[in-house]
């Protein structure tokens, strides 16, 4: 049971993103969110259970997710320090979610040039709530509702491809089951 998933139709979630056309078919709409993500995953659409899940999540949880999945492959890679710097920020800001964190997170992903799955991570924060506008800005300017989640599925796209290639599918089935720990509260 999805216990942190507050959605309770898979139809209620799916205006957010496009799915791809192998998945589209599953849908029905009225299934409960749980269920069609098994059936995404039972057809091998792990790209679009990924980005189902990241939608599905509360913002906080779906980037503490995505952090979880990405520190899992950054040595694979070699991380710049600006990588590592945004990737701090991402932990900071979960672990103490305020405005100031969340512009701390967007310069860090400015500074890694926006280009890692660290840095996509950090604009997820960003773009988690409270305004884009400059800190102290009159005139708030919300994100769209969908952009933390399209930053997360970005970055757990980016990380499931450090690995060899022969194990990319492998990866991918394994952020999906550490997603779905999250979303039935068992990893916090």
């Amino acid at each position: 049971m999805w216990n942190v998933v507050k959605w309770t139709l898979a139809g209620q979630i799916t205006p957010f993103f496009k799915l791809s056309e192998a998945a589209a078919p599953l849908l029905d709409g009225e299934e409960p969110p749980e269920q069609f993500f098994s059936a995404l995953r039972n057809a091998g659409a792990l790209d679009d259970a990924m980005q189902f899940l990241c939608y599905a999540l509360p913002r906080r949880v779906a980037i503490a997710w995505g952090r979880d999945c990405v520190g899992r492959t950054g040595g694979a890679v070699q991380l710049s320090p600006a990588d590592m710097a945004a990737y701090s920020s991402v932990g900071a800001w979960l672990g103490d979610p305020t405005d100031e964190r969340r512009y701390v997170a967007f310069d860090a992903a400015k500074a890694a040039e926006m280009r890692s799955a660290e840095a996509l991570l950090a604009v997820a924060v960003y773009a988690s709530g409270g305004s884009l506008a400059a800190p102290h800005s009159p005139q708030p300017c919300p994100p769209p509702p969908e952009m933390a989640g399209q930053m997360v599925a970005g970055a757990l796209a980016m990380a499931a491809t450090r690995v060899e290639a022969s194990r990319i599918a492998a990866t991918k089935s394994a952020f999906l089951d550490r997603g779905a720990l999250f979303a039935s509260g068992q990893i916090r």
